[in-house]
């Protein structure tokens, strides 16, 4: 009897890690909140690259009178500089991006399109990571599908990568969230 006594702890103890370890393999694997499927795109304004002008990005969605990307990169991600390829072939299939350089400074994120081509129509800066708050992102690269309305249809977390950017390319000209 006492032996059994005994035992009872060690079978609670084997239990409990069982079910840990379960859940740890069948959860998830990554966290990747879409709080702004659904909702405009946030009111802030943001500079422009190129030219220095600030402007918001449901005015700048609402001039392309069609669904557009909003691509959020950094020259310092190396995951950005691998959908990189995959950006400019759905830039010349007519898909229109617009770029969020985040937590970078101007200087590197204009060098970083120079180098490797530009993908975007319009290039925002987020120096200060504001935007990115905004939007919710977990880090970089992330993706969104927006509508001309400037209404988020859906987002991408992590890079486009060739066994997504077809699918992409679909939701886009389709206007409709990925499958």
């Amino acid at each position: 009897m006492k032996r059994l006594i005994l035992a009872v702890p060690l079978v609670v103890l084997v239990g409990t890690l069982s079910v840990l370890g379960w859940y740890n393999f069948h959860k998830k694997a990554e966290y990747a909140p879409a709080e702004l499927v659904g909702k405009p795109v946030p009111e802030r304004a943001l500079t422009d690259l190129h030219d220095g002008s600030a402007m918001t990005l449901k005015t700048l969605v609402a001039g392309y009178n069609k669904p557009v990307l909003i691509n959020v990169f950094a020259s310092w991600c190396t995951p950005c500089l691998a959908e990189h390829p995959y950006l400019m072939d759905l830039k010349t299939k007519g898909v229109v991006i617009i770029g969020i350089d985040h937590k970078d400074t101007p200087i590197n994120g204009l060098s970083f399109v120079n180098t490797h081509g530009d993908p975007y129509a319009k290039i925002l800066s987020d120096e200060d990571g504001a935007m990115g708050l905004d939007l919710g992102i977990s880090g970089v690269p992330e993706t969104f599908i927006v509508g001309p309305d400037g209404v988020v249809i859906d987002k991408i977390t992590g890079p486009i990568l060739p066994e997504t950017v077809g699918k992409v390319y679909d939701a886009v000209r389709e206007n409709r969230k990925l499958q």
